[in-house]
């Protein structure tokens, strides 16, 4: 009975580890991707806001939701077969500048959506959104 008992204490010890390995793997792993999800800007969450819509209107999204007092803009794009859906979150820090991140989610119609962990898709609309600003910020003056 002891020797099961001792077995038993063991084997949970050397499994919590394991697990324990694979969280911080994966905490790594989830850092590494909001490292390129976000953005830090020096213009308002008014204007990066506005942009944003432009920005994901130009690369053919449609709007699906807009919220302003939370900060958050969802938007589609329909592609052959599969949808991508993309949420931002735009937070503004006590100097009026603005931090945004984006998630993306790609999937067809008969799956679970999956969420993107490519940078280059981030890259991309990061950008575009530049551009955006750009042109809002010419608009404000």
């Amino acid at each position: 009975m002891k020797k099961f008992l001792l077995f038993v204490v063991v084997f949970g010890i050397i499994g919590c580890g394991v697990n324990s390995r694979q969280m911080l793997i994966e905490d790594t792993q989830q850092l590494k991707t909001r490292t390129y999800q976000t953005k830090h800007y020096e213009y308002s969450k008014a204007v990066i806001a506005k942009a944003s819509v432009a920005a994901l209107q130009d690369l053919g999204f449609v709007i699906d939701k807009a919220d302003m007092q939370t900060g958050t803009i969802t938007a589609t794009k329909l592609l052959k077969g599969a949808t991508m859906r993309i949420t931002l979150v735009i937070r503004s820090d006590d100097q009026n500048k603005s931090i945004i991140r984006a998630n993306a989610q790609f999937g067809s119609n008969n799956q679970i959506p999956q969420s993107v962990e490519d940078p280059e898709v981030y890259n991309s609309f990061f950008q575009v959104l530049d551009k955006a600003i750009f042109f809002e910020k010419e608009n404000i003056n």
